[in-house]
């Protein structure tokens, strides 16, 4: 067995081993959004990257040259940051407009759950307030979010993508998209993402994965580096999802990004790539002097 190949499964299982005994052993204690709860799940991000940290080490012994720890094509993280709003937003448009949910300017739900948990908190005028969410959410949210989303980028695009590449860059994306989405399945069977559908929730979310790990893949191959991926998951965790907050009376089965309206729209943007031919691998991660151009093969997330 070649060192890449035992790195590559010593990866998988470390990460699904680790992860998973952590999420059925400690998360499920504890009540979904609850501080314990979410310290568990940002810490569990760590473990992708930790797996494939430890793997590049000991294991291949080969070095991070394709990591993608340089800073990269520069334009590619303004995409990161804003494509997930992009999609948030018309997720959003597409929910109210097919009566999946409707727009509530006063985010009503949010209000209730700050007065139900902290009754006694004074909030500022509601216009500021909501000022200071949407704007928290484009800088505050985002960069909380990404470091822990690095944690998980330098495993999944980081290093699973880059061992896949051999199969094609679309099908690389595609699998490693689908392995990052069956990561996720013990937490969402405790009613994460998809609380009243949880056993639904598993295809969803790897639907939903698979989608975003093609973008997420783009990002990584067309800028050379990880950051603008880590950036981008950090945008889908922050300002990607706080259009959510302007709905009401909505299912976590259609609304939402992970929901199937948000990823009708990734998916227009995934085959977008596709029909561009943008989804390649760079000549700078390929090996040897064969044809790597790498287009995006007719879909498999479809």
């Amino acid at each position: 067995m070649s060192r890449e190949r035992k790195g590559l499964l010593t990866f998988l299982l470390l990460t699904f081993a680790l992860t998973w005994a952590v999420e059925l052993g400690i998360t499920r204690r504890h009540e979904v959004a609850s501080l314990p709860y979410v310290l568990s799940l940002v810490g569990v991000m760590f473990l992708p990257g930790l797996s494939a940290l430890f793997v590049r080490l000991a294991v291949e012994r080969q070095g991070f040259a394709d990591a993608g720890l340089g800073w990269g094509r520069g334009r590619y993280y303004l995409a990161g940051w804003l494509l997930p709003v992009g999609f948030g937003l018309a997720a959003m448009g597409l929910a109210v407009w097919l009566h999946q949910a409707e727009f509530d300017p006063w985010m009503t739900e949010l209000m209730v759950q700050i007065q139900k948990r902290q009754p006694a908190i004074e909030l500022p005028p509601f216009n500021i307030l909501r000022v200071y969410i949407i704007a928290g959410g484009l800088t505050q949210a985002v960069a909380m979010n990404f470091i822990p989303c690095l944690g998980e980028e330098f495993g999944w695009r980081g290093y699973l993508l880059m061992r896949l590449l051999p199969l094609g860059a679309g099908r690389a994306a595609v699998l490693t998209g689908a392995i990052w989405g069956l990561w996720h399945a013990p937490i969402i069977l405790q009613g994460h993402n998809y609380p009243d559908h949880p056993v639904l929730g598993v295809p969803l979310m790897v639907g939903f994965c698979i989608l975003l790990g093609v973008v997420l893949g783009w990002l990584r191959l067309a800028s050379g580096s990880v950051f603008p991926a880590a950036l981008g998951h950090a945008a889908v965790n922050g300002p990607g999802s706080t259009p959510l907050l302007f709905l009401r009376a909505r299912s976590d089965i259609t609304t939402g990004l992970t929901g199937l309206l948000g990823q009708a729209v990734m998916l227009l943007f995934v085959l977008a790539l596709w029909r561009l031919h943008a989804l390649r691998i760079p000549r700078s991660e390929s090996k040897g002097d064969e044809d790597v151009s790498g287009t995006m093969s007719q879909p498999r997330a479809g």
